[in-house]
């Protein structure tokens, strides 16, 4: 029975979570407390018992772009389930489930070629996925974090602002999530780049019409990784200037977030398999008529 399940079978238990969250969110109900957990539990083992009959079916490793993005979803749901405890009076699914949502829909449309063939990348390859993966989910926990930021620091200063619904944390306690957010995710992203950009250039050496820096993911990845540098040198370079100004900073990683994704779901030739010179010849030769004409003769011979 549990090899029946499907993304819709997750996708519908988090929109219901979704759902539910609206709810408590207009009418601030206590009794949505236990279908809320109920709906996001029951996405959640759903989502785990799918990745495990799709781990096992494609012999483990390595896995394709569009198992990576359901991973994250994976993680992010997790961080939303652990929210829903450690911030019961906080709305934090309004922002989360919509980026779980957004990665199981980008899987659909994803490669499902796997990432790493060689098996001397395989390793190499779990350290990048994981790095990236783990990334991807600092970056988004900093944006939920900047944006919570940012409504309360409206509410306190508008009294009768419908922001004030809203039972967010402290000031000080998201500018502390914001800042280790976004030095968790520079360093993971960094490593992801570094460690990307060898398999790369070692899976493409045959591949001399293949320029890196032309890639859309590489291009795409180097730009969230200045950004994520930048806003980090600047955190630490002006103390004084933290708070709002580094909300606004996470805010900005996460549309550089969402931009090397679509890249990595949509033009992804970074991770493709390379094609030699020697093999472009080879396939041309064997496709000429004198080649061909060749081998018709060797045949008749034969017979």
């Amino acid at each position: 029975m549990l090899t029946r399940i499907t993304i819709l079978c997750f996708a519908g238990s988090y929109l219901v979570a979704f759902g539910l969250e609206l709810i408590r969110l207009r009418s601030k109900a206590t009794w949505v407390r236990l279908p809320l957990v109920f709906a996001a539990a029951a996405g959640l083992f759903a989502h785990v018992v799918f990745l495990f009959n799709d781990f096992t079916a494609a012999n483990a490793l390595p896995i394709s772009t569009a198992d990576w993005l359901l991973w994250a979803a994976f993680v992010l749901a997790v961080v939303y389930f652990v929210t829903i405890f450690y911030l019961p009076r906080t709305p934090t699914g309004l922002a989360l489930i919509p980026i779980v949502m957004g990665l199981i829909l980008s899987s659909k449309v994803a490669s499902t070629t796997p990432l790493a063939t060689e098996r001397s990348f395989y390793l190499w390859g779990m350290l990048h996925g994981t790095s990236l993966l783990l990334g991807t989910t600092a970056v988004s926990i900093g944006f939920l974090a900047g944006l919570m930021y940012l409504l309360q620091n409206y509410a306190l200063k508008h009294a009768r602002s419908p922001a004030n619904r809203l039972r967010l944390p402290s000031l000080e306690w998201l500018e502390g999530v914001n800042s280790r957010a976004l030095g968790i995710s520079t360093f993971l992203i960094a490593f992801g780049f570094c460690s990307g950009l060898v398999m790369a250039l070692l899976s493409h050496r045959g591949d001399l019409k293949y320029v890196i820096w032309t890639d859309p993911v590489v291009i795409s990845l180097a730009a969230m990784l200045v950004w994520l540098i930048a806003a980090e040198i600047f955190r630490n370079a002006y103390p004084s200037a933290r708070g709002g100004k580094v909300a606004y900073l996470t805010l900005a990683s996460f549309v550089f977030l969402l931009i090397a994704l679509a890249s990595f779901t949509l033009l992804n030739n970074v991770h493709r398999l390379p094609r030699t010179d020697a093999q472009d010849h080879g396939s041309v030769l064997l496709s000429t008529p004198a080649f061909t004409s060749d081998v018709e003769e060797l045949k008749h011979a034969k017979s």
